[in-house]
């Protein structure tokens, strides 16, 4: 019986600590992806990728793909909220979180911050489910970061694949986002959030007269009914030394 009772509670310490495991590994993950991209020489291999002629509209789908998988994953699981950490932001993963996305190789375009809601995240290209289990995703086909027309990326919100656009609610018109490219620092300021429906492709849609930024995710989280949308304004681009 003492054995028994011995197995139960490893077995019960291995379960509280799965997610705590999973949660460390997605943040070496993206830590790994921002340490090859600072340590990098250029971006022009991913900055090709990112000015492609793909149709953004596919991509879209790809990613409308993306979020409903994890919609699914996260109503099999039977999740629901967690408490998040007020000191870092962190929300912690439930049971389950140790999916581990695959190792390939991804093109990172740059690093994305938001300091109201203490984010930091490598920007990737693509929105399949492989690049957003890892970073950000830009949607191929829309602008590159910080040229003109619309730059649009997304992000999970959820609590299985870590931080993210969890808290991305929490950002409001006139609050800054800024990211990091190989070129310049380029810093951004929301203008306009709403939600649509996540057939809506008109969120894309930009003119090279303008140089805007739109973060994707889903919402409400678990659900993701539908989508929640910022769009921001470029107001300064400070250009670094090659």
């Amino acid at each position: 019986m003492k054995k028994l009772a011995a197995v139960i509670l490893i077995i019960g310490i291995l379960v509280m600590l799965s997610p705590l495991a999973g949660k460390l590994y997605m943040q070496w993950q993206e830590n790994k992806l921002m340490d090859e991209w600072y340590n990098s020489v250029d971006a022009t291999t991913a900055e090709a990728l990112a000015t492609s002629e793909a149709n953004p509209e596919e991509a879209y789908e790809q990613l409308q793909d993306a979020f409903s998988a994890d919609a699914d994953n996260n109503a099999e699981e039977g999740a629901s909220p967690n408490t998040t950490n007020p000191s870092d932001g962190n929300v912690q993963a439930t049971a389950g979180a140790a999916a581990k996305p695959s190792s390939k190789s991804q093109n990172v375009l740059g690093i994305i911050t938001i300091d109201k809601i203490k984010i930091k995240y490598p920007v990737v290209e693509g929105v399949k489910s492989s690049n957003l289990s890892r970073a950000i995703g830009h949607i191929p086909g829309t602008a590159s970061l910080g040229q003109p027309g619309n730059c649009a990326l997304a992000g999970h919100r959820n609590y299985t694949f870590g931080r993210y656009f969890n808290r991305l609610d929490e950002v409001n018109v006139g609050d800054i986002i800024s990211i990091t490219t190989k070129k310049a620092e380029l810093r951004y300021k929301v203008y306009e959030k709403l939600v649509v429906k996540p057939d809506d492709i008109s969120v894309l849609k930009g003119s090279k007269d303008d140089t805007v930024l739109t973060l994707i995710t889903c919402t409400p989280i678990y659900v993701a009914t539908h989508r929640l949308i910022l769009h921001a304004r470029l107001v300064d681009k400070i250009m670094l030394e090659p």
